[in-house]
């Protein structure tokens, strides 16, 4: 059986098949003698048939349907994001976090209060006090990210279980998971002091402490 493609030796156009390459293989390589001429002029005419320009009015039609597809996919993707994520961007973005990453922030936000069964907006409240929503800050006290993970105390942890402290999503996880255990234990106010390093028994820790859970609570308790 003849094979339905074929490349020529000379130029690599194909022999065998009826398309482009075969047509400029014909017109471009092949020797011509004069009883080709006529099938010469065949293949002129169908180049000019086959890989002539688009119709105007086809390439009008698609630049009308290209809009309605993005706009569709642009409705789609907002319908994705429920008032709970809204409610928490606002609330970032009115206490000065970058806009750049508030929707992403937000949504982290929301997705682990839901997880740990916490008020969104009490985990937000302590990402603002204690990084400003920046995921890159590092204190002098070895604390690091949004949520300020206390890398002496949890670090071992988040390295075991693979936690990139560092990720936005992975830092607001590992930090309402540890503000869950405390607020579960001692509630919110005194969960608030344990989580930012309360030791008993010291009046400087303990005032520090205290200070922090007021911030936090002004924050929380603003409307």
């Amino acid at each position: 059986m003849q094979p339905r493609v074929a490349f020529c030796n000379r130029c690599r156009g194909m022999r065998v098949s009826w398309n482009k390459s075969y047509v400029l293989h014909r017109i471009f390589c092949t020797q011509f003698s004069p009883s080709r001429l006529g099938s010469l002029a065949v293949l002129t005419v169908v180049l000019l048939l086959f890989f002539a320009e688009p119709n105007t009015s086809l390439l009008t039609a698609d630049r009308k349907e290209k809009p309605v597809q993005e706009s569709e996919l642009q409705t789609a993707a907002v319908m994705t994001v429920g008032p709970a994520v809204r409610s928490i961007e606002a609330f970032l973005t009115r206490q000065g976090v970058s806009r750049v990453r508030c929707e992403r922030l937000a949504s982290s936000i929301v997705n682990s209060a839901k997880k740990y069964d916490l008020n969104p907006k009490l985990i937000a409240s302590v990402i603002i006090i204690e990084s400003r929503g920046n995921p890159f800050a590092i204190s002098g006290k070895d604390a690091i990210g949004l949520m300020q993970i206390h890398l002496p105390t949890w670090g071992d942890t988040a390295q075991r279980e693979g936690v990139d402290l560092l990720k936005i999503e992975d830092n607001v996880d590992f930090g309402a998971r540890i503000l869950k255990n405390y607020v579960g234990q001692f509630g919110v106010r005194e969960g608030l002091k344990r989580y930012n390093g309360f030791l008993a028994g010291d009046p400087t820790s303990e005032q520090s402490a205290e200070d922090y859970a007021e911030k936090v609570h002004r924050l929380y308790d603003f409307q």
